[in-house]
């Protein structure tokens, strides 16, 4: 699952026009779902252990 967000939010950064003004919106989301997967893996490892 991590992965996927990984990757989307790579798709999406690449995909978009980064000169636009609401650029950082993508980013943002990107940045946020990336960061929100890898809370989520890191709980799931620890409660794995």
């Amino acid at each position: 699952m991590c992965l996927v967000f990984v990757a989307f939010a790579s798709w999406a950064v690449k995909t978009s026009d980064l000169q636009a003004p609401d650029a950082w919106k993508t980013v943002l989301l990107a940045n946020f779902g990336t960061l929100s997967a890898i809370r989520y893996f890191r709980r799931q490892a620890i409660e794995g252990r």
